[in-house]
């Protein structure tokens, strides 16, 4: 966890900042843990392991915000032939297949609600790959957005993770310092990356570990500390 890395104040570290990530932690993964990407390859009448390798390929472009989903799965989609028209019933139904694939874990928002409310002093910052379109629709349906201080999706960063960009970027438009920042992720090379850059790391590879590993986390590292 780079304990010796991270900031000190009375002797015992100081955490400011928390980057939290929402595939695993609060949400299930889409793309890996469910059969959405199975089913608009179906729709589409194209190979499904195909289909998905592509679309991983392709994820960066969409999550940086470079292109909008809708257009990259449909150009996917077409292998080969006309992509299909992205008319607003397309559009209603590949958003209707992903959220009916969405799963939002209601422990880890508890979670997150309680520790706003009980350290106020922290800033939560939402640190996500994800695509503005899909980032937005869960938000709609569950208010993850709420949950934080400040929103630094790759969308809306311009970065994807891990990329060391995408952290340096994060920690310049919300003010933190690695040294006082504990990364939250279910990917260890991403928690690798923010290692690297000083930060301190907790590992959820499952949600329901979340509320320990972080009060625990909390209890040996941190200090109240008011703005």
């Amino acid at each position: 966890m780079n304990r010796h890395r991270v900031a000190r104040e009375e002797g015992r570290a100081v955490i400011r900042t928390l980057f939290v990530d929402a595939g695993g932690v609060l949400y299930n993964n889409i793309n890996e843990e469910t059969d959405f990407l199975d089913r608009v390859a179906d729709r589409y009448g194209v190979d499904r392991a195909a289909f998905a390798r592509s679309v991983q390929a392709a994820a960066p472009g969409y999550e940086s915000g470079e292109r909008h989903v809708h257009q990259v799965l449909a150009g996917l989609g077409a292998n080969g032939r006309r992509p299909p028209v992205l008319t607003p019933a397309e559009a209603r139904w590949l958003d209707g297949a992903y959220l009916d694939s969405v799963r939002a874990y209601g422990e880890s928002f508890r979670v997150l609600r309680e520790l706003r409310a009980e350290r106020p002093e922290m800033e939560l910052v939402l640190t996500n790959n994800e695509a503005e379109q899909w980032d937005r629709l869960k938000d709609e349906a569950h208010g993850h957005f709420a949950l934080f201080d400040t929103v630094c999706s790759s969308w809306r960063t311009g970065r994807v993770k891990p990329a060391l960009s995408f952290f340096t970027e994060a920690l310049r438009r919300c003010r933190a310092t690695a040294a006082e920042t504990l990364l939250i992720d279910d990917r260890v090379p991403v928690l690798r990356v923010g290692a690297g850059l000083g930060m301190l790391t907790l590992h959820v590879p499952a949600p329901e570990v979340l509320g320990d590993r972080l009060a625990r986390t909390l209890r040996d590292y941190a200090l109240p500390y008011v703005r």
